[in-house]
């Protein structure tokens, strides 16, 4: 019913009074459920008097040989046509078009020059369309001859393979990757090598999406590696179920080829799931693995953290060749680092000794005791040597309190007072950083800046990251690595002793 055919049949009647040699052929069969329709047709070619001159031709395999016997061609069609390839074909063989205005007809002809466009359901101007071009026999050729011009240009073999291989360069080039890193800090500076990794592989034809966490955004917003920064906030617009949905929906509507799941937890493999991608990556867990259908095992054994990413991107046909961290601060984060130490009355060739003061609220366990930083910072003062302290907002009055056990001792204090790229800036003026299993280990590695790691609850062979000029102080004790967040003894990082970190000093600064 949608092709139209008894508006075609009451158009003819129509014609019928004015054409009396008009010969009406119905090219096609029903189908076995719509017999009814089939007959419906016939009892109104009878009542409509068109019986004498109506032919239902059934299935026909040779339809060039029929288009060759036809004066007219009418697509009476009442709905959205995709395409309407009998037109292409009828005006392959000179034949004038009459069609009806719905979907991509409108695309194929061109109204009074390669055809005739009237109106879906309108038997009375489409009769009107058809006896012009009866009776216009000029209008007639020159229909047919443009018609027949425009398929030989637009679609011959040639073009239309052309076309095709158009459309997968196109497909290619709008490859959509998303990564997923959303936390943490340190993690995601580790990220950095896999990023650029996934870039060398894929190059320009590939369009990279991170989605990290609205903390960490900053250390991504000039990486050359990706295409786009998705940032993700589950504290505020993406809290709760709603929030999180909604973010899904995000991530489904940029319709992603591929999702790289570096997270790998429920949030992040629940996300990915979500995205419809038609490859997930990722490690094969516990937290929801199964929505990953491109993944790999999770076995327990102890590999530092690059390689523990890039067994991810192993599966995508990427080896780990280069693990150097990468940070990209502006021109403007290293000025505002110089304008604050020249008010700290920094010399220009005075060196500085960088000591992170603290991991994070949660890891009490892994801070150097206050007592041994300031044991540290008075020899190295006596040595001309500044001390800079380094932390977060939380931890200024723990660098305050530091500064005051000290006298006569001009330290640094930049603890809550820099952005993680201007953080990158003071770690790179440091001739050596000094600092526990946290997230400015990382900086530091990917700054290139020598660094003293402080292990004590955490086992450095699966998270020190790769960096070529370092010393690991770590005491092997029968409780390390015990990974609890507090301890009652402290021993693992007080029996680090500010003369073994004085002695690694001097070894980096040779």
């Amino acid at each position: 019913p949608i092709k139209g055919h008894l508006d075609f049949i009451k158009a003819m009647a129509f014609v019928s009074r004015i054409e009396p040699h008009l010969k009406i052929w119905i090219v096609g069969d029903a189908p076995a459920s719509k017999e009814a329709y089939k007959e419906e047709i016939r009892v109104l070619v009878k009542r409509l008097g068109l019986w004498h001159c109506t032919e239902f031709l059934g299935r026909q395999k040779d339809i060039p040989d029929i288009l060759a016997h036809l004066d007219l061609l009418v697509l009476a069609t009442t709905t959205q046509e995709a395409f309407g390839r009998v037109i292409i074909e009828a005006q392959a063989c000179g034949v004038p078009i009459v069609a009806t205005a719905v979907g991509g007809v409108v695309d194929i002809i061109e109204h009074g020059k390669t055809g005739l466009i009237v109106p879906a359901g309108d038997p009375q101007t489409m009769a009107e369309a058809i006896n012009n071009i009866f009776k216009n026999k000029e209008l007639a050729q020159e229909l047919a001859e443009n018609g027949y011009k425009k398929v030989k240009e637009k679609y011959n073999l040639e073009l239309m393979v052309k076309n095709t291989l158009d459309v997968y360069q196109d497909a290619l080039r709008n490859f959509k990757m998303l990564v997923i890193k959303i936390s943490s800090l340190g993690d995601i500076i580790l990220s950095t090598a896999a990023l650029r990794a996934l870039k060398e592989k894929y190059g320009s034809n590939h369009k990279i999406s991170f989605l990290v966490g609205e903390e960490s955004k900053e250390i991504l917003m000039h990486c050359p590696y990706i295409d786009e920064l998705l940032v993700c906030d589950f504290k505020n617009k993406d809290r709760g179920w709603k929030g999180f949905l909604r973010l899904a929906r995000t991530l489904r509507k940029k319709n992603f080829d591929v999702v790289v799941d570096l997270q790998n937890n429920r949030k992040s493999h629940i996300l990915a799931g979500l995205s419809l991608a038609l490859n997930r990556y990722g490690y094969n867990n516990k937290k929801f693995g199964f929505l990953l259908n491109q993944r790999i095992k999770n076995e327990l054994q102890t590999i530092d953290p690059a390689t523990h990413q890039f067994k991810i991107l192993k599966m995508l046909g990427i080896d780990l060749v280069n693990p150097h961290l990468e940070l990209w601060p502006t021109l403007q984060d290293y000025r505002y680092v110089d304008e604050f130490l020249n008010s700290q009355w920094l010399s220009s060739n005075q060196r500085i000794i960088g000591i992170n003061i603290r991991a994070s609220k949660r890891w009490l366990s892994k801070i150097w005791p206050m007592k041994h930083m300031i044991s540290l910072a008075q020899e190295l003062n006596r040595r001309d040597i500044r001390v800079v302290i380094t932390g977060r907002d939380s931890d200024l009055t723990l660098g305050s309190a530091l500064s005051n056990n000290i006298h006569n001792l001009k330290l640094i204090n930049a603890s809550g007072k820099l952005t993680i790229n201007q953080l990158a800036c003071l770690i790179k003026r440091c001739s050596v950083y000094i600092t526990g299993d946290s997230a400015p280990l990382h900086v530091a590695a990917a700054m290139d800046t020598p660094f003293i790691a402080l292990f004590g609850p955490t086992d450095p062979r699966r998270h020190l990251p790769p960096a070529k000029n370092y010393i690991l102080l770590k005491k092997e004790l029968s409780c390390s690595p015990c990974y609890k967040s507090k301890c009652q003894s402290d021993k693992c990082m007080s029996s680090i002793t500010p003369q073994e970190v004085l002695e690694a000093i001097d070894k980096l600064l040779k």
